[in-house]
C-alpha cells in the first residue's frame, strides 16, 4: 500500500454530498455522500447492479445528478465538466475503440484533443503492460485493447485516476502491474478512485474501500477497519463426539464429518481460545478469510435487485 502523503491533509480531490440519480423509478445511486483525499486510493466496490457506473458517470459529467451534487478539485462536476477533464485520466468500464486505428495513432490523436505535445506516461505504462502499440486494434484481443485504453488514461500524468473497473479483461501478470503501477502513483500524490467487484485487489492497495449495494453507500472504511469485520475459519479434529459451540459468538457449523469439523465465529478471540481448551482435540487451524468475505457478509439477504444499474 502506498504511504500517505503529507497532502492527504488538504480539501479532498472528490467529494460528494447527498449524490442521487434515479432513471425513472428505478434508483441507480442514492444519498452517496464521501470525499476523497490527494494521494488516496479509494476502491469503489459492488457487484455488477450496485450502482458504480452510474456515481461514475455522474463524477465525470457524463450524468446529471436526480439531486445532491459532487466536486472534483473544488470545481463543480455539472458546470466545470470539461475544466476537470483537464486534468482527470478517466476509464470507461466499457472500451471501444477505433477498429482501423493503432494504438499509436490514438494516442497522438488524444493528445492532440488534450492540446499537448507529449504523453509523458504513454512509454512507461505500454512498457510495464507489454502493449502493442502498432497493432490495428480489431485484431487486438480484448486484454490487449483494455491495455491501450489504459495507455490513453494515463498518457497526460493526470492528477486523479477514476478507473472503471480497470482490470478487466486482464491476464493475472497485467493485473498485478497495473495495481502495482497504481500504488507507485498514488506514492507519488496522484489520486486513485477505481471501480470493482473484487475485494481482493482492494486489499492490495486501498487506503480505504467504498461499497455500495443496491445503490446505497453501506461501508466507506479503512481496509484495516473491514478485517474487524470478518469472521474467522475454524477446523478441528476432535476425539468422541462432536463438540457443542456454547459460548461462542455468532458461531455456525459449515461443515462436518468423521471427527472433523469446520465452523465460522466472530466476537471475543479469547472465548474463541476457551472453547479449544475445553475440548478433546487432534488438530486445530483457524484461518483468516479473505476480505471477499466481507463484501459477501454484505450481501448475505441476497443479490441487489433490478432497482440498481451498473
Amino acid at each position: 500500500m502506498a504511504p500517505v502523503p503529507a497532502s492527504r491533509g488538504a480539501a479532498p480531490v472528490i467529494e460528494t454530498n447527498g449524490l442521487t440519480k434515479y432513471f425513472g423509478p428505478h434508483r441507480g445511486v442514492e444519498d452517496l455522500t464521501l470525499a476523497i483525499r490527494q494521494g488516496e486510493v479509494l476502491g469503489f466496490l459492488g457487484p455488477n447492479g450496485s450502482g458504480k457506473t452510474t456515481a461514475i458517470r455522474m463524477l465525470m459529467g457524463f450524468l446529471r445528478p436526480s439531486r445532491g451534487g459532487a466536486t472534483i478539485f473544488g470545481l463543480d462536476v455539472v458546470r466545470d465538466s470539461q475544466q476537470i477533464k483537464r486534468r482527470v485520466g478517466y476509464l470507461p468500464g466499457e472500451v471501444a475503440l477505433y477498429g482501423g486505428s493503432t494504438g499509436r495513432e490514438l494516442l497522438s490523436f488524444v493528445m492532440q484533443i488534450r492540446g499537448l505535445r507529449e504523453a509523458p506516461r504513454a512509454l512507461e505504462v505500454a512498457s510495464l503492460l507489454d502493449v502493442e502499440m502498432d497493432r490495428p486494434n480489431k485484431k487486438c484481443s480484448r486484454g490487449m485493447r483494455q491495455k491501450i485504453a489504459l495507455v490513453l488514461t494515463l498518457a497526460h500524468d493526470p492528477d486523479l485516476l477514476i478507473l472503471d473497473e480497470p482490470t478487466s479483461g486482464l491476464d493475472p501478470l497485467a493485473q498485478r502491474a497495473l495495481l502495482g503501477l497504481l500504488d507507485r502513483l498514488a506514492g507519488e500524490g496522484k489520486t486513485v478512485f477505481f471501480s470493482s467487484h473484487i475485494l481482493s485487489e482492494a486489499e492490495q492497495i486501498c487506503d480505504r474501500v467504498a461499497i455500495l449495494r443496491r445503490g446505497q453507500l453501506v461501508a466507506l472504511s479503512p481496509v484495516e477497519d473491514l478485517r474487524e469485520r470478518k469472521y474467522k475459519e475454524v477446523t478441528i479434529a476432535f476425539q468422541g463426539p462432536p463438540p457443542r459451540l456454547v459460548g461462542l459468538e455468532d458461531a455456525e457449523v459449515i461443515w462436518q464429518h468423521e471427527g472433523r469439523m469446520t465452523f465460522r465465529v466472530r466476537g471475543d478471540a479469547n472465548a474463541l481460545l476457551a472453547f479449544l481448551r475445553n475440548c478433546d482435540l487432534s488438530d486445530v487451524s483457524i484461518a483468516e478469510p479473505s476480505l471477499e468475505d466481507v463484501f459477501l457478509d454484505y450481501y448475505r439477504e441476497g443479490e441487489p435487485g433490478e432497482d440498481a444499474h451498473s
